[in-house]
């Protein structure tokens, strides 16, 4: 396993103390002089390594976005109350200044704030300066202005209101140092340099067995033309190969792609971006694509084909694709934005509910879907039939119970355009809407 650390040399050295506790991990270095840089150093990071962690959240900040354009798996070391504590404690014992007579800056005043309240320290006459801007990652990218910092703390000490600077900014103490202005760094707590690093390998032993999960793509044309072709077949398993996969020889209706989770999802921009268009154009036709994760061949197999189900439920106007993970969370349409529903039955509100009717929990939290999709309008028996994939007869029965329990209310009659039957038309109650977990 290999995890990247971008931070300063003071930064690297405090870390790299600690390396020894975690002898299965190789610890690569990315130094920088200003924590901007970190925008340039973590692409090379993310390359070579399997995860990267950042020394805090300004070089965090400055990555921020070539860590979500990448799909770069980072974490970075916290600002918290810990080393705002210990910083303070050391300064009052070693200097032997009080509070008022140091200047301090820090991401959030607020981590100061809780410090004091909860030790019962009342002190009005603070020199603080933070950047709360920090942590708004998706909003316009704004420079770490070091000498207006340097300005802030000098001034202060220059006009005799304080004796002392507390810093978290490396940039920042290096320049007061540089002026012989009486300062020190945040002290790095032990105990968060080694929980970060426990976390950082934690999170890659995760993503480890996660990409070693089973993964099957069904696959199908809406007008299901190609089945059989061996035009098609011999696409797939051209396409196979780049995922170091297999195409089964035995589903042709759809066709079944095997290959891991971390392959798929190292080829995920070319087969989202180029081989969805380069199918569309070579058979002149749209596609539903079910992809299905799973620790057994089985699981990710139904998974597979749960996904390529939902794909029914959107128009037909493009190709659609929906996920469905080992956790039966299905995901989709993918390449747009994701709507993620939850298809597991651990909810206790469904449970208590599916015991008080005498129907699965399955089925229920499947209803509360269907209603949910088509934003709680009225339906026909037809219409949960389709959805569910079950008989008319399994359908009324359902319906027919959320009646007896309070959960559906006749909403009306649907009279069709041909001479059939009026259809009767149901309407969740608020004991149904009000359902949580989905």
């Amino acid at each position: 396993m290999k995890i990247g650390v971008i931070g300063s040399k003071y930064f690297l050295e405090s870390l790299s103390v600690h390396y020894p506790l975690f002898p299965e991990v190789q610890f690569i270095s990315f130094q920088y002089e200003m924590p901007e840089e970190s925008s340039l150093l973590i692409e090379e990071a993310g390359k070579q390594t399997d995860l990267v962690l950042f020394s805090g959240s300004i070089p965090f900040y400055y990555g921020y976005k070539q860590v979500k354009r990448n799909f770069i798996e980072a974490i970075y070391v916290p600002f918290d109350e810990l080393t705002v504590a210990l910083s303070l404690l050391s300064i009052s014992h070693r200097e032997q200044v009080t509070l008022n007579e140091i200047s301090i800056d820090l991401p959030d005043q607020s981590r100061l704030m809780k410090v004091l309240e909860e030790s019962e320290i009342v002190e009005k006459s603070l020199y603080v300066k933070d950047y709360p801007w920090i942590y708004k990652r998706d909003e316009e990218t704004q420079a770490l202005n070091i000498a207006e910092f340097v300005h802030f703390h000098s001034k202060q000490y220059k006009e005799g209101k304080t004796l002392f600077v507390l810093t978290s900014i490396h940039a920042v103490y290096q320049e007061l140092q540089r002026l012989s202005i009486p300062s020190r760094y945040m002290v790095q707590p032990k105990h968060t340099l080694i929980e970060s690093l426990t976390r950082a390998i934690s999170l890659l032993k995760l993503k480890k067995t996660e990409e070693s999960q089973i993964a099957v793509i069904s696959i199908q044309d809406y007008q299901q033309n190609l089945n059989g072709s061996d035009s098609f077949l011999n696409f797939l398993q051209k396409l196979s190969k780049r995922l170091q996969a297999r195409v089964s020889l035995e589903y042709l209706n759809p066709y079944l792609i095997y290959t891991t989770r971390g392959a798929l999802q190292a080829f995920e921009n070319d087969f989202y971006n180029d081989i969805i268009g380069q199918m569309e154009r070579e058979f002149q036709t749209l596609f539903q694509i079910g992809i299905g994760y799973g620790y057994t061949i089985q699981e990710a197999e139904k998974h597979s084909a749960q996904a390529l189900f939902f794909t029914n439920k959107f128009l037909k106007s493009k190709t659609i694709a929906c996920l469905v993970d080992e956790d039966q969370k299905l995901q989709g349409p993918l390449f747009e934005e994701n709507h993620l529903v939850e298809l597991k039955n651990e909810d206790e509100t469904f449970q208590k509910l599916a015991s008080e009717l005498k129907m699965s929990a399955k089925n229920i939290k499947l209803i509360h879907q269907f209603i949910s999709i088509n934003n709680f309008r009225a339906f026909s028996a037809a219409e949960l039939e389709e959805y569910m994939n079950c008989t008319r007869r399994s359908a009324e029965r359902f319906i027919k119970r959320l009646i007896e329990g309070g959960c559906l209310l006749k909403g009306g009659e649907e009279h069709p355009y041909d001479q059939g039957r009026p259809r009767n038309l149901y309407l969740a109650t608020e004991k149904l809407k009000t359902l949580t977990g989905v």
